[in-house]
């Protein structure tokens, strides 16, 4: 693998990374990153086989083959270390130094620009462009002599970029606590802060005060828990802790709804209710009682569990019908295993010849119709358009092959190689056009 464009010539409508990644669009003067008009997003839509489309993937997964290699090398040699999910191709992270450097050994030459104003070139020297992969730059005569490497580790490759917003914000080696962890230290914050309250600020109020009325839409048992955690007990905390630890009493409740005897946890009630809905749903289809009751009158709640138990139900008859049809499906075949085995042996003792299997198609075989004559294989292919030159474009769907080259840019201009650039009908049948293709024929 190597790069392809050490021969063609920079232009100016180049975008700056279409000849060091052998970008293979043609039709474009950017390359696969530059000409990407997605939104920026931490993980992209892949297909995997046996699973399906998940979000895994990266940016430039789905770009050619040239500027997949081209990002993966770069990003390897980037320093510090950068993960995928940080990265803004093809802004982040920079390549505008490996640019210069690339075009320098692309060109020949570097331009050393004296005090005084004079420029002097210099020549850079290296490998064949075609043994170096894209993302990776040159190597020179020394190092082709030692034998090194070229890989994301050589030096010369490896090139510094600046830290983003978000690692200055926060340190880079900062370990990061598990839940277990992050729950002590919440439940050891809530301890202190009900031994030692502390007043908060007019802001933190009125941010409480907030959070407090959007949770009225919540049950009894968690507005009481926001209540009881009010003003008076919330500790001093950064905006985004505060809003995790009310999210947290929101949820669980606060710490006495938590010690009290009568407690139950709301995933336990969760999936007491799952419980409950699949054992009435087991009931409704053993007593064979599919039919939707009567929803009027009851509330959303209660409809949702009635549909979720007629959909149990339905799909538990989709697996007992799909067994019931595997076994007779095995009980046919092996009927048919003895029916052709008896047949063979009243054959055999009947003397009647084995049946044979029907030959292969071949082309003396009888069934083909008579050769037609020279008249009838001569086809008139004057373009039904201009009667001056050969028909040679066929339209899909109907399949009319009645227009010549000159002829189909003019009623069927196309974009994309074969697809109508805008509604088009055949003018044999007036079928609509979905795509042109040029027909090739033996001289």
């Amino acid at each position: 693998m190597g790069t392809l464009t050490a021969d063609c010539p920079r232009l100016d409508t180049h975008c700056p990374h279409k000849l060091p990644t052998s970008c293979r669009l043609t039709s474009t003067p950017n390359c696969c990153a530059c000409a990407d008009e997605r939104p920026h997003s931490r993980l992209y839509r892949v297909y995997i086989d046996g699973v399906g489309f998940v979000q895994r993937g990266t940016r430039w997964q789905s770009y050619c083959w040239f500027c997949k290699e081209f990002w993966n090398n770069r990003l390897q040699a980037t320093d510090p270390p950068l993960e995928a999910s940080q990265t803004r191709i093809p802004h982040i992270p920079d390549q505008v130094e490996f640019l210069d450097r690339w075009f320098e050994f692309h060109q020949g030459y570097r331009l050393v620009r004296a005090t005084d104003g004079t420029e002097t070139r210099i020549a850079v020297i290296g490998e064949p462009f075609h043994d170096v992969s894209p993302g990776f730059l040159p190597r020179t005569l020394d190092e082709l002599r030692a034998g090194r490497s070229n890989d994301a580790s050589r030096p010369e490759n490896r090139i510094r970029r600046r830290r983003l917003t978000s690692e200055e914000e926060r340190p880079q080696h900062q370990e990061q606590p598990n839940l277990d962890d992050a729950l002590d230290s919440l439940l050891n914050e809530i301890s202190d802060d009900e031994s030692t309250p502390a007043q908060p600020g007019p802001q933190q109020q009125d941010s409480v005060h907030t959070e407090v009325q959007s949770a009225g839409t919540q049950d009894s048992t968690a507005q009481r828990a926001l209540e009881s955690a009010g003003p008076s007990t919330l500790p001093d905390l950064p905006p985004q802790r505060q809003r995790a630890h009310e999210r947290m009493l929101r949820v669980f409740g606060s710490r006495e709804d938590v010690q009290r005897e009568d407690y139950e946890s709301p995933l336990f009630t969760m999936y007491n209710r799952a419980e409950t809905r699949y054992q009435q749903a087991e009931a409704h289809r053993a007593t064979g009682n599919t039919t939707a009751p009567s929803t009027e009158g009851m509330s959303a709640r209660e409809r949702r569990d009635i549909e979720e138990q007629i959909l149990w139900g339905v799909l538990s008859e989709s697996r007992s019908e799909q067994q019931t049809m595997s076994r007779h499906l095995n009980l046919l075949d092996t009927l048919n295993d003895t029916l052709t085995a008896r047949m063979r042996e009243v054959r055999e003792r009947a003397g009647l010849p084995p049946r044979l299997p029907s030959p292969p198609q071949t082309l003396d075989s009888p069934e083909r119709p008579p050769p037609l004559t020279e008249d009838q294989m001569t086809k008139n292919l004057a373009c039904q358009v201009c009667y001056v030159q050969v028909a040679n474009i066929a339209v899909i769907p109907c399949g009319h092959m009645v227009m010549c080259q000159w002829c189909a840019d003019v009623v069927v201009p196309v974009k994309h190689n074969t697809f109508p650039a805008r509604p088009t009908k055949c003018p044999m049948c007036r079928k609509g056009i979905k795509q042109r293709y040029k027909i090739h024929t033996a001289s």
